[in-house]
């Protein structure tokens, strides 16, 4: 079996497979069937911090292993051309909040002109009615009369007009200063991209970038990890269909290879990941390492069976054609095989007990 390792217990060891010899018989021995896997230690949940700016990394307010909370500032990045997008949107909204007030010239212009067409139409409302008074006693020529009087209506019809023109300039005035804001707004709210925070509470486990660096939108500049440490494990498509959650795990890590650590299996990805060509499994130690750091590198033994009094033989005394030779007579006999590795075969059926059998010749 592909990648597969066979654990037998101790005393089949101190029994067989010490046992230099030319023959031997099948013993009954308790094993463990296991899929072997590699992989690495990850935390729950990780996620990359980026950048929503292009341009040099101008602080490094954290650095690897230390924790941060969520909103907290890690990095600032210098944008000069950003900055004075922002200095310029900002004279924009000053020059159109100036031109927008009461006191601005345009208006005050305006506000003049009105009133003195007020002031002219109240002159000639006057007039009109003087004109009113005197055209019952024909005193006046009807003339004079309507003149008087399309005077008095022209000078109505302009303070309407240049009532209508103010009222349209100040909302075109306060529209540019509303526009001017908006734009403010947003060059304020890109400049705050250069800021980049941390979106969720967690460890700093990398930082690609240092002060000075060009770092690109979207780009990386360091990695952070949240919740608890548990194992990635990396499976081979001969053994993922073996997987399956609550299986028991030892696990050795690079770091401390005489020790075997016990977990249990959490997790089975339902797809194969090309960047690693493997299957991915997760895994949750029963009892955690004392010291356990992220992307730390192990192998681990995912328990898929186990077996009471197997009757088994050096795999050595198998030949290619499945079958056993005994020691009486150099018979040959084929016989059914369970779990197999480089050391131990399994037989369901073919010998037994009471059967002596020789390494097979070599031709």
């Amino acid at each position: 079996m592909p990648r597969n390792k066979i654990f037998f217990a101790a005393l089949i060891l101190a029994s067989v497979g010490c046992k230099k010899v030319e023959q031997t018989t099948p013993v009954r021995k308790d094993i463990v069937d296991a899929v072997f896997a590699s992989g690495n230690i990850i935390t729950q949940n990780q996620y990359a911090v980026t950048a929503n700016a292009e341009g040099f990394l101008k602080d490094a307010l954290v650095s690897e292993g230390d924790s941060v909370k969520q909103g907290q500032l890690l990095f600032n990045v210098i944008n000069n051309v950003q900055q004075s997008q922002v200095a310029n949107a900002a004279i924009n909204y000053d020059y159109a909040k100036t031109k927008a007030d009461l006191s601005a010239p345009q208006i005050q212009q305006y506000q003049i002109q009105i009133g003195q067409a007020r002031q002219q139409a109240k002159t000639d409302s006057v007039n009109f009615g003087r004109y009113q008074r005197l055209i019952k006693t024909k005193a006046v020529a009807q003339a004079d009369y309507e003149r008087a009087q399309l005077q008095y209506q022209n000078d109505v019809s302009n303070v309407q007009q240049l009532e209508k023109q103010l009222e349209d300039l100040q909302n075109n005035l306060a529209l540019n200063k509303e526009n001017a804001k908006s734009q403010l707004t947003i060059q304020q709210q890109t400049n705050q991209y250069n800021s980049v925070f941390a979106v969720a509470p967690g460890r700093l486990l990398n930082v690609y970038k240092k002060v000075g660096d060009f770092v690109k939108r979207g780009e990386a500049i360091a990695y952070i990890g949240t919740g608890f440490l548990i194992i990635k494990l990396q499976i081979t498509e001969d053994d993922i269909d073996r997987i399956k959650l609550g299986q028991n795990v030892l696990v050795s890590l690079n770091t401390e290879k005489d020790t075997v650590y016990k977990a249990v299996i959490s997790k089975v990805y339902p797809y194969f990941d090309n960047v690693n060509q493997s299957f991915i499994a997760e895994a949750t130690f029963l009892q955690l390492p004392p010291v356990l750091k992220s992307n730390t590198q192990l192998q681990a033994n995912i328990i898929v069976g186990e077996k009471k009094a197997a009757l088994i033989i050096p795999t050595l005394y198998l030949d290619k054609d499945g079958m056993v030779t005994l020691e009486n007579g150099n018979k040959k006999i084929a016989v059914k095989t369970g779990i197999r590795n480089l050391e131990w075969t399994e037989i369901l059926s073919g010998i037994s007990e009471a059967d002596v059998i020789v390494m097979p010749k070599t031709k």
